[in-house]
C-alpha cells in the first residue's frame, strides 16, 4: 500500500502509524464444509486426547499444525463436528450444537456459521457418529 502525504502535513505521523498498524491476517486454513450431498460435516466426535503434560484443555488452532495460533480451547469430553481433514488434523466446528452443519451444503464452502471452528490433531478426537 502506498500512501502519499505532503511532508508539511500534520497528519503524516498518524498516516504512517496507521499504515504500519494494518496487520497481515493470521495464516489460517479455514474449515470447509459440505460438497458431497451429505451433511455439511460428515461425522461427530468427542475430545479424548489431551497432552501428556496433564493439560486440562485441547488447543484449537487457526490452521493444521501445532505451531499455528490458538483460536480456542476444548475440555475433555467436548462434542465437535468433524468437517475437514488435512495432514493429520481435523477441521472442526464446535459450539452449542446448533451450528448449521447437520444438513447438506452444496457446493463445498468455508464454514461461516454461528459456532466456532478450527483445527485439532486427529488423535485428540474419537469419532462417535458418521
Amino acid at each position: 500500500m502506498t500512501v502519499k502525504i505532503r511532508r508539511s502535513s500534520p497528519f503524516r505521523l498518524i498516516a504512517v502509524a496507521l499504515a504500519l498498524s494494518i496487520a497481515t491476517p493470521i495464516s489460517a486454513q479455514y474449515v470447509e464444509v459440505g460438497g458431497d450431498g451429505m451433511d455439511a460435516c460428515g461425522s461427530n466426535g468427542v475430545v479424548v486426547g489431551l497432552n501428556s503434560e496433564g493439560s486440562d484443555h485441547l488447543s484449537v488452532r487457526a490452521a493444521a499444525g501445532s505451531d499455528n495460533p490458538e483460536v480456542g480451547t476444548l475440555r475433555l469430553g467436548a462434542e465437535v463436528f468433524l468437517c475437514d481433514q488435512k495432514n493429520g488434523w481435523h477441521g472442526i466446528v464446535y459450539g452449542d450444537g446448533r451450528c448449521g452443519v447437520s444438513s447438506p451444503v452444496n457446493p463445498r464452502m468455508v464454514y461461516r456459521g454461528p459456532c466456532s471452528s478450527g483445527w485439532v490433531p486427529v488423535d485428540a478426537v474419537e469419532v462417535t457418529a458418521g
